[in-house]
């Protein structure tokens, strides 16, 4: 007999086009709705991850732990699956999409221990240096007289070196 953790009561929305799956900690995984009989027969929990701050649907099989966003996906060994809204308990279609762990990487936020506001911009020597991580190595992209314009060149060089990947500034 499968043994089945205690989850929270849902009231599915009205829009039938997705549905929701309730996890472990009082959270709740949305899917669309051609993919939640398939994957509410799966016992899934709430796995917070600390580098990203946030929760992901997982399941354990066969001694294995599976994210429900690469089951969805349909991803090998080799693959990922990354969310373009950064919300990873949204494992809508819609917002996922395949990559790999390089274009996974491009799409972080910025860390949380900056301390310009603006991903890929420090302070140094009195002016604001932009750079950009690409292939392993990071890229001086300028120093700039404000962080809004080292900001700018960052999300210039982002679309061009990660494209649909690029996560950018908000300015």
């Amino acid at each position: 007999m499968k043994y089945r953790m205690k989850r929270h009561a849902v009231v599915q929305p009205l829009d039938q086009s997705y549905k929701i799956i309730p996890l472990t900690k009082g959270q709740n995984a949305l899917v669309d709705a051609e993919d939640f009989e398939r994957l509410s027969a799966f016992n899934w929990s709430a796995h917070w991850n600390p580098h990203t701050k946030s929760y992901y649907a997982m399941s354990a099989r066969k001694c294995k732990s599976i994210y429900m966003h690469r089951e969805i996906l349909g991803c090998n060994a080799r693959e990922n699956g990354d969310h373009f809204s950064h919300d990873t308990l949204d494992n809508r279609k819609q917002n996922l999409r395949k990559c790999n762990d390089q274009q996974n990487n491009f799409n972080h936020r910025k860390r949380k221990d900056n301390t310009s506001g603006f991903k890929g911009v420090h302070l140094r020597d009195g002016k604001w240096r932009s750079r950009i991580f690409v292939n392993g190595q990071w890229r001086c992209l300028g120093y700039f007289h404000s962080k809004e314009a080292a900001a700018h060149a960052y999300n210039e060089a982002a679309l061009r070196m990660h494209g649909e990947f690029a996560h950018l500034n908000a300015l």
